[in-house]
This record gives C-alpha cells, sequence and structure tokens, in this order.
C-alpha cells in the first residue's frame, strides 16, 4: 500500500480560506479535489451572516466562491496529473 500524495494550494489573493487540496491514490488511481470552505468560528459573525442571508444579500460570486490558480503552482500540479495519467495507461496494458 503507497501513501497518499497531497498538495494544498493557495489562491492567488493568498486568503487562507481559499485553498485547495490536490490528493492523488496511487493504490487506485484516484485523483481528489477538496476545497477549503469558510466556517464562522465566531458566533456573532454567524449571526451576522445569517441576517444578511435572511434579507437577501447576495455575494457577487453567487453562493459560491472563486478560487485563482497561482502560475506557480502549475508545475507540480501537473507533475501530480501526469502520474496520474502514466499509471491509468499502465494498468490498462
Amino acid at each position: 500500500m503507497q501513501p497518499m500524495e497531497t498538495i494544498h494550494v493557495e489562491c492567488s489573493c493568498c486568503s487562507a480560506e481559499h485553498v485547495i487540496r490536490f490528493i492523488y491514490d496511487p493504490d487506485t488511481n484516484d485523483f481528489y479535489l477538496e476545497v477549503q470552505l469558510t466556517q464562522y468560528r465566531n458566533i456573532l459573525k454567524r449571526i451576522w451572516v445569517a441576517i444578511k442571508y435572511i434579507f437577501g444579500y447576495q455575494c457577487r460570486y453567487g453562493h459560491w466562491d472563486c478560487w485563482l490558480l497561482n502560475p506557480k503552482d502549475c508545475d507540480e500540479i501537473i507533475k501530480l496529473l501526469n502520474r496520474v495519467v502514466e499509471k491509468d495507461k499502465a494498468d490498462k496494458k
């Protein structure tokens, strides 16, 4: 059993709330993408967000947040994706 490979990539805006995690499982050749969503731990912040929601406030991005790929992270992601493709080709032989 081989260990899973994980890459954490931050948005180019450098916000800690915009993090994507790429996970590669070489045993199953599965490639996962997980998105870090905002969690408000402060009860007052949660109440404020709930009040805005009740009165119909919508973020300009809708109910989704966006994530921008930082070009410096492309090489690392490409290497991991290439491993997925290579493993898939080898499994089909």
